[in-house]
């Protein structure tokens, strides 16, 4: 009976023993498990942490290179920056030296002017003397033809003086404008441009022409204001402006023009010719900035 008892005791004790080990082994095999995965898991940071680091040295080389370029943009703005206030300095003092320039011109031209003025005022007056002693000679019928003839060709001695001081003038004039457009031309910016020196140029272009018109080309001093014309002419079709030439060509309706009309008898019945031009149709770039204020002569 006893013997029976520890028998049973003893196969009691050895079940939950073997039960034991085996929950043991299924736990060990549980770590094992969470072993390997966090070997891999610690691996895998490993790798994402050098690949990190790499891409933080990179992103240093990246910086310092990025830093010298800024360094060196730096210096070459600070470069830029003297060389504009520069370059300023210079346009300023060149301004002030071309309205200086320009002032002393008008100066000259106007000392010129007056006295330019004075010599075609006295030939005027002598012409009016000559003139007038002519006229009452020949009312009185004590002039003879000679003496006549005398007084023309001292009339047109005078006329042909008066012309010529003209034309010295017209040719300083030009001289002036040819220097005021090419100063202009190197102030010039990207603004919108300031047409009022050409047109005022444009206007003593045309009352030369007309004059010129007027006057036999054989005095002296024609052919070098006729080369002064063209040189401006020249000078404006560079720069894109053009002179419409209306003297001596016929008028057509529709024109667009400010016509003033005079009678002409000489002419052809229905003809109409420009004879005067007061301002020229002046374009740039093709497209019109003045009409043209003339004068027509017809036979209507």
């Amino acid at each position: 009976m006893f013997a029976t008892f520890v028998c049973l005791s003893a196969n009691a004790e050895i079940v939950p023993n073997k039960n034991g080990v085996k929950a043991l082994e299924k736990k060990y095999e549980e770590l094992q498990s969470l072993h390997a995965h966090y070997s891999i898991e610690l691996r895998r940071l490993t790798e994402k942490l050098k690949e990190e680091e790499r891409c933080l040295k990179d992103l240093k080389s990246e910086n310092n290179i990025q830093s010298a370029v800024i360094d060196s943009l730096r210096n070459i703005c600070n470069q830029l920056g003297k060389k504009q206030s520069a370059d300023n300095k210079s346009i300023c003092r060149k301004i002030d030296e071309t309205n200086s320039n320009v002032q002393e011109n008008q100066k000259t031209l106007q000392n010129q002017t007056l006295w330019v003025g004075m010599v075609v005022l006295l030939l005027l007056v002598a012409i009016i003397g000559v003139a007038y002693r002519l006229a009452k000679r020949i009312k009185s019928g004590s002039t003879s033809i000679d003496e006549v003839r005398k007084a023309q060709d001292a009339l047109q001695v005078a006329q042909g003086k008066m012309q010529e001081e003209s034309i010295k003038l017209d040719d300083k004039l030009l001289e002036l404008f040819d220097r005021q457009i090419a100063n202009a031309s190197k102030n010039v910016s990207n603004d919108k441009p300031d047409h009022s020196l050409v047109l005022k140029v444009a206007d003593e272009v045309a009352r030369i022409e007309l004059n010129m018109s007027r006057m036999d080309s054989s005095i002296r001093g024609y052919k070098q204001l006729s080369k002064a014309v063209g040189r401006i002419k020249d000078n404006f079709n560079a720069h894109g402006y053009e002179i419409v030439d209306m003297l001596g060509k016929p008028y057509c309706e529709g024109m667009k023009v400010i016509a003033e009309f005079v009678l002409n008898e000489d002419l052809e019945e229905g003809q109409q010719i420009i004879t005067g031009i007061t301002k020229p149709q002046v374009n740039y770039n093709g497209i019109m900035i003045q009409a043209a204020r003339i004068t027509v002569s017809q036979n209507i």
